[in-house]
């Protein structure tokens, strides 16, 4: 018996991570512009090019693939929201939002599904969104210079994430109404609203000050 080489188990394994992830975002896809009950297994292999089989063999059931595809889709969309260092605070800021939206608007059945079924929603996608939702707090927080640690900024930073999702949800759920960078100008006039109310919390912030230094002085 011929002993199968390292390099070809590396390969087969490469490939079936390929594989496993190409059927993720088939599902991905298709799971965005239907139901679950409307999105048959037969659709998924077919979407992926793959053999009706394979899907079992990865995830053992419709089920066990939905729950990946949930779970790819929340953490995808906390990817979505991301700073590029090379960019000034404020359109930092504005480039991590309009991300979000492009995303929620690229796949508004699954992330409409996530975002409302809150946490009656699949508990692990649930969790990836939910910690996704803390970082986005907690590095806008850093970026403007404003201490996360303090239970007035979290306070503050999880209002604005919550009205930030309900508004995207209404502007999704009704034809995108509004052109997203208006919308995403509402969004940052929105937050200095909440932010500048954490202060009746925490006298000991300095909101005005953080948002001068992040978005400058026409803001306040």
């Amino acid at each position: 018996m011929t002993a199968t080489s390292p390099e070809r188990l590396t390969a087969r394994a490469a490939q079936a991570e390929e594989t496993r992830a190409r059927i993720i975002a088939a599902a991905v896809e298709l799971f965005s512009e239907s139901s679950y009950d409307e999105v048959g297994v037969l659709d998924i292999a077919k979407a992926a090019g793959v053999a009706n089989g394979l899907l079992f063999h990865y995830f053992g059931s419709k089920r066990g693939l939905y729950v990946e595809a949930m779970h790819t889709a929340a953490e995808e969309l906390v990817q979505a929201f991301i700073f590029n260092s090379d960019l000034p605070p404020s359109q930092q800021i504005r480039d991590a939002l309009a991300s979000h939206l492009d995303y929620l608007a690229t796949h508004r059945g699954l992330a409409l599904r996530l975002v409302l079924g809150g946490r009656g929603a699949d508990p692990k996608a649930w969790e990836a969104f939910e910690a996704g939702r803390w970082r986005a707090v907690e590095a806008t927080a850093e970026l403007m210079g404003l201490d996360y640690k303090r239970p007035a900024v979290q306070m503050a930073g999880r209002a604005i994430v919550s009205a930030i999702d309900e508004a995207t949800v209404y502007w999704l759920q009704n034809g995108e109404t509004f052109n997203r960078d208006p919308l995403v100008e509402w969004m940052v006039e929105m937050a200095y609203a909440a932010l500048r109310a954490a202060a009746k919390l925490d006298d000991a912030l300095d909101v005005d000050a953080a948002i001068e230094r992040t978005f400058g002085s026409a803001t306040t």
